[in-house]
């Protein structure tokens, strides 16, 4: 089998009746977000966000982490809203400093990302709020990699939450945006759902069985249809529905269960990791409490392109998050070094600690 890539459609969710309506933040925040948005995926929920504050962003910019995917300057700009860039540390943790200095007058908006699972430290979030509450800007969290993760007081305080759902679930589409209570805006419509990205997904389901049939098959097949399958969800960013088929797998998952198999996953892998030394271990151990609930184990490596096509070459498809968009900007020395040696490891539902077993030795095979 594969380990890691993308999700094939789960048709057993699909064919059962929607167990519920609403998605559940577990969050816990400092106010309501009653008003959710399902989107066709991450970016266009945060284009939807834009547009919905777009008569009070005008004329302004908003500050974005350099240390991002492409996809979120994709849907800045098709919101039309300008833009620049503040510095994130070695650590993950916003430069609080070379925020402070870029905050002019036309900044109008702050976004955050909540990398890995665990949220800014409380330091940032405390200093960002301030920030954001003397100048009347507001704020987006981004909490793709920290969807199921729970924290008060470091989450749920931004005007905007966006997240890719498609990422966490069995399904072609899907994406989350939920607006703080009273925060004013404008409702868009969203367009029908069906677009290119829905059919490119779906293929990965068809292509991904016939790998579990034959593991042995070359690859770069499947790699090109993953390339594929990204691209498409760049070409169109009009904010459309999130499809019936993704919302009835959303709802019926039983998101304890996938909570549960990725922290067991997630620990296992962590164990096997820690101390090998050609790698460092960019993740944090977990809290006890089940607070954060991985998005997948990140390392470091020097040579991470020979790691890569290793795991690659037997059956593991790991993810690099991310190739900066340097075209765009010049990104700082930390972001510039955390891209070029990041590699993330799915510990996610679809696998048991059999798999992360299999993957840890595939690691430890290329060290020798």
């Amino acid at each position: 089998m594969l380990i890691g890539g993308f999700y094939s459609v789960d048709g057993g969710l699909l064919c059962a009746e929607p167990t519920g309506e609403d998605f559940d933040l577990r969050l816990a925040s400092e106010g309501g977000y009653d008003l959710k948005v399902y989107t066709n995926n991450g970016r266009t929920a945060s284009v939807y966000a834009m547009k919905h504050c777009a008569d009070r962003m005008r004329h302004k910019k908003v500050l974005l982490p350099d240390y991002l995917c492409l996809s979120v300057i994709s849907a800045v700009e098709w919101a039309g809203i300008d833009y620049d860039f503040y510095r994130v540390q070695a650590d993950l943790t916003v430069d609080l400093a070379d925020l402070s200095a870029k905050l002019a007058d036309d900044v109008g908006m702050i976004y955050l990302i909540h990398y890995f699972s665990v949220p800014q430290p409380l330091e940032v979030v405390q200093a960002v709020k301030e920030m954001a509450a003397t100048r009347d800007i507001l704020v987006m969290e981004d909490i793709t990699q920290a969807l199921f993760s729970k924290d008060g007081e470091r989450m749920g305080f931004g005007d905007y939450i966006v997240a890719s759902t498609r990422k966490w679930f069995p399904m072609t589409d899907g994406g989350l945006l939920a607006i703080k209570d009273g925060t004013c805006g404008k409702l868009q419509t969203l367009e029908p759902a069906y677009d290119e990205s829905v059919y490119q997904e779906l293929l990965i389901s068809v292509v991904r069985m016939q790998y579990e049939m034959n593991p042995q098959m070359d690859k770069a097949p499947y790699l090109r249809f993953e390339k594929a399958a990204n691209a498409s969800r760049y070409q169109d960013l009009t904010p459309r529905r999130m499809t019936a088929a993704s919302r009835t797998i959303l709802f019926n998952t039983d998101s304890d269960v996938l909570m549960k198999k990725r922290i067991e996953n997630y620990r296992y892998l962590y164990e096997q990791l820690t101390g090998l030394e050609e790698i460092e271990i960019l993740s944090r151990p977990l809290d006890s409490g089940g607070d954060y609930v991985p998005f997948g184990l990140t390392l470091l490596a020097e040579d991470r392109d020979g790691l890569y096509r290793h795991l690659v070459e037997r059956n593991v498809i790991p993810e690099i998050q991310w190739l900066l968009p340097v075209e765009y900007y010049e990104p700082g020395e930390d972001a510039v070094y955390l891209s070029a040696h990041n590699l993330m490891l799915q510990c996610d539902q679809r696998y048991d600690l059999p798999q992360m077993k299999y993957v840890a030795e595939v690691i430890r095979e290329y060290y020798g």
